[in-house]
């Protein structure tokens, strides 16, 4: 094998032992030269089977440039940063630990690569698909979706308009730009069980800010898996809150920022009352429902901030 890989895939994972099984499992079964990939999972403090799960997977498929690195300090921009830190190629290709990846998956990454070389940062496709199909909710309106994973930009590559960005479950950043411009701000993001975000969003904007143009990839595509546990009413009105938590918390000190956010969270939730008109007049009284009890969740994170940790 080559002492250095074109890819590094990180997984950045914590207590989801048997989805990682399955996303290993997708990368054993690319139709890719293994030496020109590796794959690096860190395991940001897993209290299940996650260890057990990597030295399995690391013994049954040898051929595989492969790294179990533990991070003991807790938070996903923690483990992300770690990721960046660790990997042995220059591209980094960030996936979820929860997701379906197709067979020409690392191959369609390289052909992008060996076309695209001077893309610094990159996001790709996200389809959603929930475990128990037969439970699908019909409950969810289209605008969110993307809670759940869904990105989606169309069947063209394109520059990402400023309004959008690359999303944690597929995209690609180059290790130059870490060393150019800094690392995921640790204070945003996941930290165990609180459900925070908006650390690619900062991120994503500062490297804009230094006149980095972020790139759609389409044909790089996977799918995130959804369990029932997170259709939980208790589980979307945390998720949900830590929504506008971590944008009260990203915008911290900035005080005229702040103060265009939460009128714009008042402009949506007034926009939502409309929209949920709409539902109400096709029939669809549950998805008007909890398109309303989303933005009121928002809301109420965003004037509450974040919680002490």
């Amino acid at each position: 094998m080559q002492s250095r890989p074109r890819i590094t895939v990180a997984i950045c994972t914590f207590n989801r032992a048997g989805y990682l099984a399955d996303t290993l499992g997708d990368l054993a079964t690319q139709r890719t030269d293994p030496a020109l990939f590796e794959i690096l999972v860190i395991n940001n403090n897993s209290r299940d089977g996650t260890e057990t799960v990597c030295e399995i997977f690391s013994k049954t498929h040898p051929e595989y440039n492969f790294r179990m690195v533990s991070e003991k300090k807790q938070g996903l921009s923690i483990a992300r940063n770690r990721a960046a830190k660790e990997a042995k190629a220059e591209a980094i290709f960030y996936i979820d630990d929860d997701v379906k990846l197709p067979e020409d998956f690392i191959n369609t990454a390289l052909d992008y690569l060996e076309k695209r070389p001077s893309t610094l940062c990159a996001g790709g496709r996200i389809f959603v698909d929930f475990d128990e199909p037969e439970k699908e909710p019909d409950w969810i309106p289209g605008e969110l979706m993307p809670m759940f994973g869904l990105h989606d930009l169309g069947d063209d590559d394109l520059t990402y308009p400023k309004s959008n960005f690359p999303r944690g479950g597929n995209m690609m950043i180059r290790k130059t730009v870490f060393e150019a411009f800094g690392y995921f701000d640790t204070t945003l993001g996941r930290t165990g069980e609180q459900l925070l975000g908006s650390e690619e969003k900062d991120f994503f904007e500062k490297i804009r800010r230094n006149g980095v143009d972020l790139h759609y990839w389409a044909d790089l595509r996977l799918t995130h898996r959804i369990g029932a546990s997170r259709l939980e009413k208790e589980y979307l009105a945390k998720q949900s809150e830590g929504i506008g938590r971590s944008e009260r918390l990203r915008l911290m000190g900035d005080y005229e920022n702040l103060l265009k956010k939460f009128g714009s969270e008042l402009f949506k939730l007034t926009g939502c009352l409309f929209l949920s008109v709409w539902y109400l007049m096709q029939g669809r009284a549950k998805a008007a429902g909890f398109l309303l009890q989303f933005r009121f969740w928002v809301l109420r994170g965003f004037i509450s901030g974040p919680e002490n940790k």
